[in-house]
């Protein structure tokens, strides 16, 4: 028998030890290769997006959409955007450079955006802000492209560091203050936010996926801008009446005043405005204000302080119209035959309607009248007789004609006005709404003189526009035109005529009578040499908070056109409690802007026209009272405050 060596002992003895450890091998990579594949069926699709998630980095930014631009009636602009770039800070970035890279990029934003101290920057440069990747720094800063090229080129360079951008918007209101109330700020009030969708346009998007290498998908829908708007509005003559309002609500010391300026044969409104009004690039910065609106809003951090200014009480607000109304009311009764231009109506300075009584202004006695002499004097007592001639549904017929409880659909928003309860109504009609605003024959006769029902100024214009154009009742038009960004018109809107008031003949007969009123009756102090010109005086009285009549407040308006045989244009002049509350305040205000805005609107004084007459520029508004200085006045007051 051999003798076994040594080695060979050794390499049985290593064998069973082997052919374990091979078994236990092969066993456990059957285990795991079983493991993989349940972990893949089960959860391979999230763990493979984990995966992807870990080795890609993404940006997805919204690229602001520029709003709209808006221009006057001529192409002059009157709002703006334009791009401009936020600056951001990583400040996890800007904390972990070198010094030399903070102090350059320091230097570079300083300079860029003004900045007074570097602590404004430094402030951000510490552990709390260790982890604000993204912080938008000096919010209202917003730099141009060509200052963002400037420091991305030092981004490029490596001179600045946690430091990029994102695109926005900068909304500029070219004239400050002019035509506040018809153009809104930032999507709110008048036609910022009446035409916000156009206005607004469409976001867009950029999407950048890269991965740890050079490759990057990236993704890039552009922004459609907003739509533009052209309004119906002169700008310039929206300037010359603004700056002629200022003075007269300053001199006055009224609450606040406002006036229109309407284009009687389409329904543009030409000019809007009201005192006090605001800086549209700055809304908590008032201009105008009184000192009598100064006294009864004392406190700047009341919830309605800025609000009553921002809104337009122009379309905003009713008020009784007191003896402006009285041209309408004539206009609906000689349309339907109630009086004749011959009738004589006799006024002993009160009338008895049932168990009231009516007075005229005053206790004025005017004695035989026909009806243009009614309109003259401003007769309360001969509209009140007129009245009880009118059929109380024939009435109310007209009513509706005129728009009064209705919208009028002028395109701003925030206009009121639209509710039966702030008219006289049928006594059915009364009873279904369940209140007390039946009209009865004294509720008919305070109509007939403007008083007892509430419109806005904006309704009363549009109605006394029908009375004087021939009948045409139109709706009043502020935007003009909608064009894209590239010039191509979207909309165009047009003369609308929604329905007819009175025949034209009436319309010739009444406007005939309100130029009595400027040439000899209550509306003297409207009288501009070389013009001729058709108005009316109102002076009524406030509605308190409680429903009843104010103590000694008073809204004093004229309300006028021009030429009379072919009326173009018709201006409403409103002062809110004036220290005198006499009408011949507004009178001569209206006066002024015509005689200030008709050259500026292509026409020119005829000499042949009131020779005589007196340019209301000559003389101080705050000493108007009629007859107080023309020499055709014949002395006629126009207080229309009733009593029952």
């Amino acid at each position: 028998m051999s003798q076994i060596s040594r080695r060979e002992r050794e390499a049985r003895a290593r064998l069973p030890r082997e052919l374990f450890i091979l078994v236990l091998t092969v066993v456990l990579l059957i285990v795991l290769f079983f493991r993989v594949a349940y972990i893949k069926a089960a959860h391979g699709t999230s763990y493979q997006a984990a995966a992807e998630q870990q080795q890609l980095s993404s940006t997805d930014v919204t690229i602001p959409a520029l709003r709209g631009a808006i221009y006057d009636r001529n192409g002059n602009l009157l709002v703006e955007s334009t791009r401009i770039y936020n600056v951001i800070l990583d400040c996890q970035v800007l904390i972990d450079a070198p010094e030399n890279k903070q102090v350059s990029t320091i230097e570079a934003l300083m300079t860029t955006l003004k900045l007074k101290t570097e602590d404004e920057i430094r402030k951000y440069m510490t552990k709390d802000y260790h982890e604000y990747r993204y912080l938008k720094f000096a919010p209202g800063k917003g730099i141009t492209a060509a200052q963002m090229e400037e420091l991305q080129l030092g981004i490029d360079e490596g001179h600045i560091v946690g430091v990029w951008f994102e695109e926005d918007e900068r909304r500029t209101y070219v004239n400050d203050s002019l035509a506040a109330h018809v153009i809104g700020f930032n999507g709110t009030y008048g036609v910022e936010q009446y035409y916000d969708d156009y206005l607004q346009g469409t976001a867009g998007r950029k999407m950048v996926i890269a991965s740890t290498g050079n490759s990057y998908i990236e993704e890039y829908i552009e922004a459609e801008n907003g739509k533009n708007l052209t309004l119906t509005l002169d700008s310039k003559v929206q300037y010359l009446i603004e700056e002629k309002m200022a003075m007269g609500v300053r001199v006055t010391n009224a609450l606040r005043g406002g006036a229109i300026l309407m284009n009687c044969k389409t329904g543009e409104i030409v000019s809007m405005c009201q005192v006090p009004t605001y800086n549209l690039n700055n809304v908590t910065e008032l201009v105008g204000t009184s000192d009598k609106w100064n006294e009864q809003n004392p406190d700047k951090n009341a919830p309605e302080y800025y609000s009553q200014v921002w809104t337009s009480f122009m379309i905003n607000t009713t008020y009784e119209p007191g003896s402006t109304f009285k041209p309408m009311f004539m206009a609906a009764a000689l349309n339907e035959g109630v009086i004749s231009t011959t009738d004589v109506i006799t006024c002993e300075g009160h009338f008895q309607v049932y168990d009231a009584e009516v007075f005229c202004a005053g206790g004025e006695v005017h004695g035989s009248q026909i009806a243009s002499d009614i309109i003259k004097n401003s007769c309360n007592c001969g509209m009140t007789q007129i009245s009880l001639r009118f059929s109380t549904n024939k009435w109310l017929q007209y009513q509706e004609a005129y728009g009064l409880g209705a919208l009028t659909g002028i395109d701003m928003s925030g206009e009121a006005g639209d509710s039966r309860t702030l008219i006289y109504v049928s006594g059915a009609e009364a009873k279904q709404l369940g209140t007390g605003n039946a009209m009865g024959p004294f509720e008919k006769a305070t109509t007939a003189f403007g008083q007892g029902f509430r419109l806005t100024p904006i309704q009363l214009v549009s109605a006394m526009t029908s009375v004087v154009n021939g009948g045409e009742y139109l709706r009043p038009i502020v935007v003009s035109q909608i064009t894209d960004e590239f010039g191509n018109i979207i909309e165009t809107h047009n003369k609308e005529v929604l329905r007819y008031t009175v025949a034209d003949t009436v319309s010739k007969e009444v406007r005939s009578y309100m130029r009595r009123v400027v040439l000899e009756g209550t509306g003297v102090n409207a009288c501009v040499p070389g013009y001729d010109i058709g108005g009316k005086t109102g002076t009524a009285e406030k509605i308190d908070d409680a429903g009843g009549y104010a103590e000694n407040k008073y809204v004093v308006s004229f309300i006028s056109f021009t030429p009379v045989e072919d009326p173009q244009y018709v201006l409403l002049v409103i002062l809110d409690e004036t220290n005198q509350n006499s009408s011949g305040h507004a009178a001569h205000l209206a006066g002024q802007i015509w005689e200030t805005i008709l050259p500026a609107l292509g026409m020119y004084p005829d000499p042949t026209i009131n020779p005589d007459a007196i340019s209301p520029s000559l003389y101080d508004i705050t000493v108007s009272t009629y007859g107080g200085y023309l020499p055709w006045a014949d002395n006629d007051d126009d207080e229309d405050s009733n009593s029952d």
